[in-house]
């Protein structure tokens, strides 16, 4: 069983709603079976940028050497650039976080979690799908019960990016910009 939800979800300055503020931040509680591989603890994690890069997984590993972004877990997601040709929104943070690598399974039965110890937990796709679905949609559903954004100008791109690119890996529209 996988247990894979954002808790404690708040804009910058703890704040319960920001519309200058892109990047939801809060805790990620993160269980498969019997261990617990990240629990809320007061971190400032920015959700939204996990959200993103979990949506990634479903597609593509993430690695040490060909990551999806440099934490699956950032501490800041603050920078969103819309790479011109390129499919995806570059997210630019800082060198903080939690990272696990999540691997594809030859056999495509599946995902393996991996932490930075070697541990290792294979987990099936329908359920994986799940658990990164619900998170996204946790987030999504955040964003659509605050303020919409007022997306500075320098930054609208990005974060249309950021939107188009949820949106296409999710499958449905998103609560991001209150539509």
């Amino acid at each position: 069983m996988v247990v894979l939800r954002p808790v404690n979800l708040r804009w910058i300055e703890d704040a319960a709603d920001d519309p200058a503020d892109f990047c939801a931040h809060g805790d990620v509680e993160f269980r498969i079976g019997d261990d617990t591989l990240l629990e809320p603890a007061g971190r400032e994690l920015t959700v939204s940028a996990a959200a993103l890069y979990l949506l990634r997984t479903l597609s593509v590993i993430h690695s040490r050497e060909s990551p999806v972004g440099d934490h699956v877990f950032p501490c800041c997601g603050h920078s969103l650039y819309d790479a011109e040709g390129e499919p995806d929104v570059v997210v630019c943070g800082c060198a903080y976080g939690e990272d696990f690598e999540v691997l594809h399974q030859v056999s495509g039965a599946g995902v393996v979690v991996r932490a930075s110890d070697g541990r290792e937990w294979p987990i099936g796709w329908a359920e994986w799908r799940s658990a990164v679905f619900g998170f996204a949609d946790s987030v999504s559903d955040f964003y659509a019960a605050c303020s919409v954004k007022q997306v500075a100008p320098d930054d609208a791109a990005g974060f249309a990016k950021f939107v188009a690119e949820w949106e296409r890996r999710r499958g449905q529209r998103t609560g991001l910009t209150n539509r």
